[in-house]
């Protein structure tokens, strides 16, 4: 079957590979119907995630149904919609047991689309314990963006959030809109900057109520009433905004930083202990985030469909990474525009 494989930095291709099918007891064969295409892809490809390990196909986020079962599965059948969660977790390494298994001793050599073969192809061989059902009512491609999501959700649970917090998301890609979802659900309004003007018109159709988009930090701070004194809450998820992002952040505020890459950042020691600021990461699913994040998409409380702004066919992949910002032919990275989540279809 047919699988898109990154195989050098700027170096991915439709390549064959085996159908996969179950072996072990608890074993679990899914044909994917809906794969978004994360950041975390646009890195690799472009060659700024080192991690990655090639050749590997690519593809961590998905939903599909059921296709095949190991011996031991009585609770799916084939036809079963299921989402697929990537991260893998030994269950039993210092890091899992200790209430980190986002960073399982083993993840090296099991990371899904970085280090182990990922779901951008027909069929996926995964483990009973990291599929969830969801109903016929929701879209695969809604139900895709699970994961994302659930990365947003255990984000937020690192703050410690009051109703009346101004916030701010820098970054409005994917991950900017879902964790200004995230804070909305949690009673925080806000708004998210994104210096792009195409992407921030995108963007806005896609926020919750009660939230706006800036061009800037402190068009932002205007917006949301942050007056002299600086912003609350900062999600900053793109990487590049942290120091702006202390520098405007309030006494006592907190800045969630989760964008992978940018520059190294500078920070006078003292707006900890004097201006009592926290700066703090997260990555993956924790905690049962990737079961919450489902809930959201299903009871419509964040309407996920409305991030997704396109859909191509797996076979159409070089246009679909070209609107992010992923130019194949040419080796060339640059802003997205006018695309918010784009998701694949085998």
């Amino acid at each position: 079957m047919k699988a898109l494989i990154y195989r050098a930095p700027w170096t991915v291709d439709l390549g064959e590979i085996d159908e996969p099918a179950p072996a072990a007891r608890d074993d679990v064969v899914v044909e994917l119907r809906a794969i978004g295409i994360c950041g975390t892809d646009l890195g690799i490809v472009s060659g700024s995630y080192p991690p990655v390990r090639p050749p590997v196909v690519l593809g961590h986020e998905a939903a599909g149904v059921v296709h095949a079962v190991g011996a031991g599965i009585t609770d799916l059948a084939p036809g079963d919609r299921v989402v697929l969660d990537p991260t893998y977790s030994c269950q039993y390494c210092r890091m899992c047991v200790s209430g980190r298994s986002n960073h399982c001793l083993h993840k090296d050599g099991t990371e899904c689309g970085v280090s182990a073969d990922g779901m951008f192809s027909r069929l996926h061989l995964t483990q009973r314990r990291f599929l969830h059902r969801f109903p016929d009512s929701v879209p695969f491609t809604a139900a895709a963006l699970t994961e994302p999501l659930s990365c947003a959700v255990t984000g937020v649970k690192q703050l410690v959030l009051r109703t009346d917090h101004t916030a701010v998301v820098v970054g409005g890609g994917p991950m900017g809109v879902l964790y200004s979802h995230a804070l909305a659900v949690r009673g925080v309004l806000g708004a998210v900057v994104e210096v792009s003007a195409a992407r921030r018109e995108v963007m806005s159709a896609a926020l919750p109520d009660g939230w706006s988009a800036a061009a800037d930090l402190d068009a932002a701070m205007r917006t949301v009433g942050a007056g002299d004194i600086g912003f609350d809450i900062v999600v900053e998820t793109s990487g590049r905004a942290v120091d702006a992002a202390m520098a405007r952040l309030a006494r006592g505020g907190q800045l969630l930083a989760v964008g992978l890459g940018g520059p190294a950042i500078s920070v006078d020691p003292a707006v900890f202990a004097d201006h009592s600021k926290r700066l703090v990461g997260s990555i993956d699913s924790l905690d049962g985030s990737f079961a919450a994040a489902l809930d959201l998409i299903v009871s419509g409380r964040i309407p996920a469909e409305k991030i997704v702004s396109h859909v191509f066919s797996l076979s159409d992949y070089a246009k679909a990474f070209g609107l992010l910002g992923i130019d194949l032919d040419n080796g060339l990275r640059t802003a997205p525009e006018g695309a918010l989540k784009i998701v694949l279809t085998p």
